[in-house]
């Protein structure tokens, strides 16, 4: 038992200099009373200054009255960009959704280590980072954690490690 704490601890400690985030999409609907134009701005605005968006996917879908909805769906691909997102995300998360966010960790990770987070779009169009649970923007992070250690617990000394 002693033996297999320590193997799981020289993991953490190789996980703390590594990016976490391997990939990285963010999903949004864009409602028919929306602009789309600032939607995207929403987004843009959660990646870091100077950082150029990736390249998304739209889908057209209808409403239950017939309404249109517009789902756009960008994805990063590469571990620098993913991280920088999420680094860029946490730094810009008031201390109370930044605890917040630390104490769900559990609930918000998968079996297959995603991290979800749901943030506001109206404050991200704004350059404000607000979670939020409802028409929100819906953010995956595909974490890089090691074999047998438990996700959350990676990601919050990630965090307590990497203070933003």
């Amino acid at each position: 038992m002693a033996a297999e704490t320590v193997c799981n601890n020289r993991g953490l400690d190789e996980m703390s200099s590594q990016r976490i985030v391997r990939r990285a999409e963010i999903n949004v609907f864009i409602h028919a009373t929306e602009d789309r134009a600032k939607v995207i701005k929403a987004v843009h605005n959660l990646f870091p200054s100077g950082a150029e968006l990736p390249i998304y996917t739209e889908t057209n879908l209808e409403g239950y009255f017939g309404d249109p909805i517009t789902t756009l769906s960008f994805v990063v691909k590469n571990r620098r960009p993913a991280t920088e997102l999420f680094e860029n995300i946490l730094a810009n998360l008031s201390s109370l959704d930044y605890v917040s966010l630390m104490d769900e960790l559990p609930q918000r990770i998968d079996e297959t280590k995603n991290l979800y987070i749901r943030l506001d779009k109206q404050k991200a169009f704004l350059g404000k980072v607000v979670i939020e649970h409802h028409d929100a923007l819906r953010v995956k992070f595909g974490l890089i954690v090691p074999h047998k250690t438990d996700p959350a617990q990676i990601v919050k000394e990630y965090m307590e490690e990497n203070p933003v």
